[in-house]
């Protein structure tokens, strides 16, 4: 073989392991200075790019109209009688004295419907998930006695929605939802103070389990009713339905006034748990109405007052075959110095005419720490209370640092007309508690 044969086979050959070497290192050829990749070999990377584009779990989650949302919701409370149970007597959520409180850690996914569109616009829900120790107090009824679970995971609300194209468009929800009574919610930021008011925690329902409707007639009238199997029961607890319903009236821009209440038997028939006086009477009815005023008195203040009166068949505690009366009034003012400081004022009185919504409940019940000093019953879940009138007054001072970040510092004084609260061991007529509250909204 001629010499110069051989040197171009040896040319060859080394061309061909470079190339090879190169793919190995490098996961294809050197191009030379300015050549183009070929369009007909993608490389792995150009691959994955083009599947992502075909599957954009985004776009997907966007085009379905999903939305998720949540929040962590801990705090401190003090209180200054230092009682020997670690409770605040009669507060809702912040039942721990002296103690830091994870509240709640919420995470919720819905599909809001659209009235605007059509088929499947009109369709939605919501699913809103809690952990913490809210849970304990918020959770419905179910089969069990309430008071036996310390469950800290509960769905606050479950439901399913559809807009009926009819006139201006009927929204239908069936489900778990929160409750159209009271001017309060659960979700502690959604409030004007961190903690919670007598009324709401020991005198409205939390949520309800049924069907309602809403219609908005115009942008000055929205009217909603449901049919519920009763306050805070996912399975009811009776043979009866209860009835719920709002008005909610705008007159004016800065003026809002809603009437809302709820009728129905609410006693049940099927799990015990009778009161110290009288027997549980499935048959007897709970009216409750109240009402929501609303005042934008300035651009930097509002006030509400909320009226309130409630009255039920054969629930008294102190009167065989009596029935319970309670009512109330509660006032605020909330001052935004700006879009970072605000101040709130809360004052409110509660009257438990027949001693049928205070000092009858333990700490893992609707009512929160419903126990108080004093009890001829002992303050067990379940059995008598202590008719009774109670004040109180309470001052928040909030401060966001960021739009998703909440800070509260709370000073509440609560007062009775009765020897409900505790001073160490020793039963007094007033508590004051101290309360640092963080919430983080994602």
């Amino acid at each position: 073989m001629q010499p110069r044969m051989l040197e171009t086979g040896r040319l060859r050959y080394m061309g061909i392991a470079l190339g090879l070497g190169a793919v190995l290192i490098g996961g294809q050829p050197r191009m030379s200075f300015g050549a183009e990749p070929p369009t007909s070999n993608p490389t792995v990377q150009e691959r994955l790019d083009s599947l992502e584009k075909k599957v954009d779990a985004r776009g997907i989650w966007n085009t379905l109209g999903f939305k998720a949302s949540g929040f962590v919701d801990v705090a401190y409370t003090h209180n200054f009688n230092n009682p020997t149970t670690n409770l605040n007597q009669l507060h809702i959520f912040d039942t721990n004295a002296n103690a830091f409180m994870p509240h709640l850690a919420q995470l919720m996914l819905e599909r809001p419907a659209d009235a605007g569109g059509s088929g499947m616009d009109r369709a939605g829900f919501r699913a809103r998930l809690n952990f913490g120790s809210d849970a304990r107090v918020t959770r419905a009824r179910t089969n069990f006695q309430p008071g036996t679970s310390n469950n800290e995971l509960d769905f606050q609300e479950l439901y399913a929605e559809y807009i009926v194209p009819v006139g201006n468009g009927l929204k239908i929800q069936a489900g778990k939802i929160n409750t159209l009574i009271g001017y309060e919610v659960i979700n502690s930021f959604e409030n004007p103070n961190f903690s919670r008011t007598f009324m709401f925690g020991l005198g409205q329902a939390f949520t309800t389990t049924g069907l309602r409707a809403t219609y908005t007639f115009n942008p000055l009238v929205t009217a909603s009713i449901g049919v519920i199997n009763g306050w805070d029961n996912v399975d009811d607890n009776n043979k009866s339905k209860s009835f719920e319903w709002l008005l909610a009236l705008t007159p004016h821009e800065r003026v809002g006034v809603s009437f809302y209440g709820s009728y129905g038997a609410e006693q049940s028939n099927s799990q015990g748990a009778a009161p110290a006086v009288t027997e549980a009477d499935p048959t007897a009815k709970r009216t409750v109405v109240g009402s929501i005023i609303t005042l934008k008195a300035t651009d930097k203040d509002t006030i509400i007052l909320e009226p309130y009166y409630g009255n039920e068949g054969n629930a008294s505690t102190v009167k065989a075959a009596g029935n319970a009366r309670w009512n109330g009034l509660g006032a605020y003012l909330i001052h935004d110095f700006n879009e970072q400081w605000s101040a709130r004022i809360r004052g409110e009185i509660f009257e438990d005419a027949g001693g049928a919504r205070t000092c009858t409940g333990g700490v893992n019940f609707a009512g929160g720490a419903n126990t108080c000093a004093g009890s001829p019953y002992g303050g067990a879940a379940g059995v008598g209370g202590i008719p009774q009138t109670l004040w109180e007054n309470t001052f928040t001072l909030q401060y966001k640092p960021f739009p998703s970040l909440i800070t509260r510092t709370e000073f509440r004084y609560d007062k009775s007309d009765k020897n409900v609260f505790l001073y160490g061991s020793r039963a007094v007529n007033n508590q004051e508690t101290l309360s640092f509250q963080v919430v983080y909204l994602f």
